[in-house]
């Protein structure tokens, strides 16, 4: 009666997708995954996929479509289903074992002499209750490190499709100065013919055509690096040709904040730190599993002998192991030694977090005022000068070459300001990502927890 309370007790697992992952990703980052338990894709995700490739793409369809559609995030998931199984095999008595011997008589009047022994463990009543906790405990820990995985997997789409967006811009810009320079060398070409330039400054415009479209094909070939790596990222097995906006995002979200909420922040809400937080509690129940009397492998059961003269013995039987030589102390010694080794990883990790969001947020603060520099300062003087530029071209103040030097100085300006912006994006989704999830969601959680408090 009391093992089979045990069992029915024990018996009792909770579902692999209880929908905490689903809504962790949700409440962080705003964007649905789900676990299809192998299903295939249903209509509706099919027509969400079909309708925003054949539209301009944003960082968030992307994201959503990795989510739907990359197959890392289903085995991702699956790992809810090991631990589960896990969980559920913890809950199980371990299965009787059987033994037999059969000797045959010398005499043929005397009957066939039989010992058998059926026994069970008999340590299962006190360690399921032990196993289940642990069992639970790596449950809830995996359930965080899915969590984590497919944070990290948003944060690196959108972090993918900023630095294509960014390169394919920078393509156009550098076309523009392949043509300037082109056409500033084919007016050297004609002047060096009839002797109005000497050879030194042919070989410099030649040098810096060529140098331009050098820097071509080395764009191109890193916006066909970033184009493939958001494909598989959005588990595309056919090459998509994405229809990109035409610039990046001038949303300016970040204007600085206070660095110890921030810190804050990450130390509640990292989920690395809440699985390292868990590493500590799994090996900490180890433990229990390995003191001296789990060494002895009791066992109990009915024992019986049927003697060559008929007669049937029956009575209880117990087998073990005497734990003299090994009693777990080496067990011990190595859990102990991982339990330190968890507490130095989990401070390690601590100092990480904090470093990264310090780092995240002073990047984004020196890029901001980069940014400010060139909308205040350098573009309205490039744009002057291109303005002056042409305004003295055309009272012949002004040669060709300076005018068309002057154009490219504007346009690599502007190159440098899309860099710049594409640098403040990737630092704003490194702070998301030293945080644990959107700065401003997370801020608003904890505001509401603040007044749901009071």
């Amino acid at each position: 009666m009391l093992l089979g309370l045990l069992v029915t007790g024990c018996s009792r697992v909770p579902p692999a997708d209880d929908g905490f992952v689903s809504c962790t990703i949700a409440d962080r980052i705003g964007s649905q995954a789900e676990w299809r338990q192998g299903c295939c894709q249903d209509e509706e995700v099919q027509t969400f996929i079909q309708f925003a490739v054949a539209n301009e793409l944003t960082a968030d369809t992307a994201i959503q479509i990795a989510l739907l559609n990359n197959p890392k995030i289903q085995a991702i998931f699956e790992e809810l289903g090991i631990a589960r199984a896990d969980l559920v095999e913890a809950g199980l008595l371990s299965n009787p074992s059987f033994s037999i011997e059969v000797r045959f008589p010398h005499v043929k009047r005397l009957h066939t002499n039989i010992e058998y022994l059926i026994v069970s463990s008999l340590l299962d009543i006190f360690l399921i209750p032990l196993r289940t906790r642990l069992a639970a405990t790596e449950f809830e820990q995996t359930k965080l490190k899915v969590s984590n995985e497919i944070l990290d997997l948003a944060f690196d789409v959108r972090e993918t499709f900023y630095e294509l967006v960014a390169e394919r811009k920078k393509i156009e810009y550098i076309q523009s100065v392949v043509e300037l320079t082109n056409i500033m060398s084919n007016i050297v070409t004609q002047q060096i013919m009839i002797g109005n330039v000497n050879s030194l400054e042919f070989q410099l415009a030649q040098s810096r055509f060529l140098e331009a479209e050098l820097e071509l094909s080395k764009s191109q070939d890193m916006f066909i690096r970033l184009s493939e790596k958001l494909n598989r990222m959005l588990g595309f097995t056919e090459d998509f040709c994405f229809i990109l906006p035409e610039n990046l995002t001038q949303e300016i979200d970040y204007q600085g904040f206070d660095l110890c909420i921030l810190e804050t922040i990450a130390l509640e809400e990292r989920l690395d730190l809440q699985v390292a937080r868990f590493e500590i509690a799994r090996i900490s129940r180890m433990l229990n599993l390995k003191d001296w009397w789990t060494y002895t492998k009791l066992q109990g059961g009915v024992a019986g002998e049927r003697d060559p003269d008929g007669r049937n013995l029956i009575g209880p039987g117990f087998s073990g192991e005497i734990p003299i030589f090994n009693y777990g102390q080496a067990d011990r010694m190595r859990l102990f030694a991982q339990l330190r080794q968890a507490e130095d990883r989990f401070e390690e990790l601590e100092i990480r977090v904090l470093s990264e969001v310090r780092e995240a947020h002073k990047l984004l603060m020196n890029d901001l005022k980069i940014i400010n520099d060139y909308r205040n300062r350098l573009l309205p003087m490039q744009g002057q000068i291109s303005a002056t530029s042409e305004e003295l071209y055309n009272v012949m103040g002004l040669g060709v070459d300076m005018l068309l030097e002057n154009k490219r100085q504007e346009v690599v300006a502007n190159q440098n300001y899309t860099e710049s912006v594409k640098k403040y994006l990737v630092a704003r989704v490194g702070l998301d990502r030293a945080l644990g999830g959107y700065l401003f969601r997370l801020l608003a959680q904890r505001e509401c927890l603040l007044g749901a408090a009071e």
